[in-house]
């Protein structure tokens, strides 16, 4: 979805402290030699060799990537040949197409992952020798669900997003008495909280909306509105819905889908509770809309957005006030429904070389993960994971809401729909905007179903 396409986005990961992992441990010399272990054990002499890595990042997150192979190239001679690319889905479409795929790609859209595997141009993890029994070991299973295609393992899950979260301003709970929801809560809670809030504003005790709200993204506007309702889908009807509805088993139309547009309804389309209404969130930019919330006095005492908002509101450039403190001045709770949403890099091959299959335990293990973690920007969905390489306790906290095995994973449902239907200018985020600007919510679903390609109908 527009969330991982579009970068300052944080997706997650921790469980158990594991210390030193190299490929396939065939003893400690091998640290202090300079060398590593393939998949299939024994020592990896790969000099010479190269790597071809078709990723997103650019700028600092390419450098962030950088730092966490570098390792992986010291220990076995090989180098990694790296393209980072915003347009990487046609890059990798016209490359497979044309015959020469790179070695691994890690797309955030888990539908081309998954169109791809159905095609049959990649390569299990079941051909490099270890790798697959490694992901499994490492990574919970309904993460690996999400990695498998027609029963075989194809993909690794890594660099998450999460989009439980909602945040809020803690001195301004504290101070007028309002508690922050668990995942137990419903969105009925959610509801309850949010009146109260109004009901107090319009009492005269204090001047507080409960919510802003911001859908300006350009070609993604409305996107915002979107991971709302996937939210509501998840926490209300559960992942079997979920499921099906991304699938498109069940119309887009479903009284359970409309249900949950209505409960977004609820409260976005209401005055009282949204600070300057449906007219200011659609022309609000995405990236700004906490700023009422952390403002001196704020203006509002929540929002919803993705984990990545932490970046955006300890960035002054776009203009939220310096030294905010995390956990003092905002801070998030779950979601409710006890579901959490999110995008994430999908790590694919396209060969079962031995390089190729040595960087991709590289890539999948705990070490490497730990080294972006550490640096910030990276939340790993690895269980093995330390939680305390995080470098923030909201850090810490927004992985382990993902890595928790209470917590219900779904991968974003636009990432997961067909183009046209998810993603910037199709028909969901299209349909957001229309509901919000007053059109008939009937005539939307009705809509956004028909988008659906021929043959993906119910």
């Amino acid at each position: 979805m527009f969330a991982l396409v579009r970068t300052r986005f944080v997706f997650l990961c921790i469980g158990a402290a594991l210390s030193l992992l190299i490929a396939a441990a065939c003893g400690g010399d091998d640290e202090k030699t300079g060398t590593t272990t393939t998949p299939s054990g024994g020592s990896a002499n790969l000099s010479g060799k190269s790597v071809d890595v078709l990723g997103i990042w650019g700028s600092e997150e390419q450098a962030d990537f950088e730092a966490m192979i570098q390792q992986w190239k010291t220990d076995t001679g090989a180098d990694v040949k790296f393209t980072g690319s915003r347009d990487i889905n046609s890059i990798l479409t016209t490359r497979v197409a044309g015959g020469n795929p790179p070695n691994v790609a890690l797309p955030a859209s888990l539908g081309v992952f998954q169109d791809l595997a159905r095609e049959g141009k990649l390569t299990p993890l079941s051909g490099c020798p270890g790798l697959e029994d490694k992901v499994k070991a490492e990574y919970a299973q309904q993460i690996v669900d999400l990695g498998t295609v027609d029963g075989k393992l194809y993909g690794v899950l890594m660099k998450a997003g999460n989009k439980g979260t909602i945040w809020y301003n803690p001195k301004f709970f504290q101070e007028n008495g309002y508690k922050p929801l668990t995942a137990d809560s419903t969105f009925q809670d959610l509801l309850t909280l949010t009146e109260q809030i109004a009901a107090d504003k319009d009492a005269g005790k204090h001047d507080v909306f409960p919510w802003s709200d911001a859908e300006e993204a350009g070609g993604g506007s409305g996107f915002p509105g979107s991971d709302w309702i996937q939210q509501i889908v998840l926490g209300e009807s559960g992942p079997d819905v979920y499921d099906d509805w991304v699938a498109h088993k069940i119309p887009y139309n479903d009284p359970k889908i409309k249900e949950a547009w209505e409960n977004f309804g609820k409260i976005v389309l209401e005055p009282r509770y949204v600070l300057g209404g449906v007219q200011r969130a659609l022309t609000t930019k995405f990236s700004e809309g906490s700023i009422p919330m952390v403002s001196q006095p704020p203006q509002a005492a929540m929002h919803y957005l993705g984990s990545f908002n932490s970046g955006f509101i300890t960035d002054t450039a776009l203009g939220f006030p310096p030294g905010l403190k995390a956990g003092t001045d905002f801070d998030f709770f779950p979601f409710p429904g006890g579901g959490a949403t999110g995008d994430a890099n999908v790590m694919m091959l396209f060969n079962s070389d031995p390089a190729t299959c040595s960087f991709a335990e590289w890539m999948a293990g705990p070490q490497s993960q730990e080294v972006w973690v550490k640096r910030g920007g990276f939340t790993s969905l690895n269980k093995k994971l330390d939680v305390a390489a995080y470098p923030t306790d909201l850090d810490r906290r927004i992985a382990q809401q993902l890595t928790d095995p209470s917590t219900t994973f779904r991968f974003d449902a636009d990432d997961a729909m067909p183009s046209g239907v998810g993603g910037d200018n199709g028909a969901v985020f299209t349909g957001v905007l229309s509901y919000l600007s007053g059109g008939d919510l009937d005539e939307i679903l009705s809509g956004i179903d028909a988008a659906f390609p021929a043959g993906a109908s119910p």
